[in-house]
């Protein structure tokens, strides 16, 4: 078995590493570092028609433009090097997420954001395919977890970051975007183009799994997000505390998932992709029914953190998939409709979750989630895998 990227078998410089690993905390910094920052910003722009609502796609507006732009910036990469397209997104990143800081005008704030978000997506299916274009596929478990475990460092880091400099103005979190301009130095010395690897004779695309595990990611991220926009209100009624304590219970849930992300490797080498996306879905099922039933903050923490396990797996295990699932030249493309995916979720989970919260209550909304989740692990455990990409020494 012979792969250019894996030969000779000698590993790639940490700086590199270190580099992609550095480059993958921009993405998950980009939502939460202004959170705090919008009731400023509301009272700022209040002479602004339809401020209220202008102010909340500030936060939003990211994500739609990450979903419509992943699969085209992924085609792209293909053609002009994914180095190249890193490098760009790095630069529309700090332009983009730093223009909040000059900009008095709101409607060029949300291009703003909307330039960011066309950034964060060409980080976003550039990143993960480097690192799985530099390391054989025996190290994909390894360095898959410790980017899982830098994302969530990240955004612990994020929101206390953000939360500070937020103190100081509504202005002040839109500075934690000018940390991509040293990534963009570090790229450009550290990071190079792999070589190319010749098709893999006898390994088709298997186009129907790369959809399978598109909708996978989908409702994934349409379950777990229930806790970043319904959490905040249901802590508040079920504890009795203000945001300083969902605040700290938001930030162990990260903190969880960077342990997760720290034991990948061993996970992987235990048991397949199909068995760890059962386990991810489990502990949604398990942590959100805990959260919708929880009478006290102890129960509440508890689903919490639960449900960190499961946010700590899904990244790892679905990039993990799909880059075992296609041949590296067609890793950025299937990487970037998986990105939209999970920006698709977290555009439909609201839209989904507000009605049934209207119907039959916050908690009793967590525990259906939590239903959904575990419907989902119960399937995937009696599924039987086709393919042998999957086994843990894929």
């Amino acid at each position: 078995m012979t792969d250019a990227t894996a030969t000779p078998l000698r590993m790639p410089p940490r700086t590199l590493l270190f580099t992609l690993l550095g480059v993958s905390t921009m993405t998950i910094m980009a939502s939460a570092t202004i959170t705090p920052a919008l009731p400023g910003m509301e009272q700022h722009f209040a002479a602004t028609p339809n401020a209220a609502l202008l102010v909340r796609l500030v936060l939003t507006l990211p994500g739609l433009a990450i979903m419509l732009a992943a699969p085209l910036l992924a085609r792209l990469s293909g053609r002009a090097g994914r180095v190249r397209v890193l490098t760009a997104g790095l630069v529309l990143y700090v332009f983009g997420g730093g223009s909040g800081l000059v900009l008095d005008w709101l409607p060029g704030l949300l291009a703003g954001r909307a330039v960011l978000g066309a950034g964060i997506a060409a980080i976003m299916v550039t990143s993960t395919a480097l690192l799985a274009d530099h390391y054989p596929a025996s190290e994909h478990g390894r360095v898959l977890g410790l980017q899982g475990a830098a994302m969530g460092f990240g955004g612990v880091v994020a929101l206390l970051l953000g939360g500070v400099l937020a103190d100081l103005s509504w202005r002040g979190p839109f500075a934690v975007y000018l940390l991509a301009v040293p990534m963009v130095v570090l790229v450009l010395r550290f990071v190079p183009e792999a070589p190319k690897s010749p098709t893999a004779p006898g390994r088709p695309q298997r186009t129907p799994r790369l959809f399978g595990l598109y909708a996978l990611m989908f409702l994934g991220v349409v379950v777990f997000y229930t806790v970043p926009t319904q959490a905040p209100f249901w802590l508040g009624a079920v504890t009795g505390t203000g945001p300083v304590v969902v605040g700290v219970l938001i930030a162990a849930l990260n903190l969880v998932m960077t342990l997760v992300g720290l034991n990948f490797r061993r996970l992987r080498a235990r048991w397949d992709f199909r068995v760890l996306a059962a386990v991810l879905f489990a502990a949604y099922a398990a942590g959100l029914v805990a959260l919708g039933l929880a009478g006290g903050i102890w129960t509440a923490a508890l689903g919490m953190l639960i449900t960190g396990v499961g946010i700590g797996l899904q990244n790892p295990v679905m990039n993990g998939w799909v880059v075992a699932s296609v041949d590296p030249a067609a890793r950025t493309r299937a990487l970037g409709m998986l990105t939209s995916a999970l920006f698709l979720g977290q555009f439909a989970s609201p839209l989904l979750a507000q009605p049934v919260v209207n119907a039959v209550g916050l908690g009793n909304t967590f525990v259906l989630a939590g239903a959904l989740g575990l419907v989902i692990s119960v399937v995937l455990v009696f599924l039987r895998g086709r393919a042998t990409s999957d086994s843990p020494t894929a």
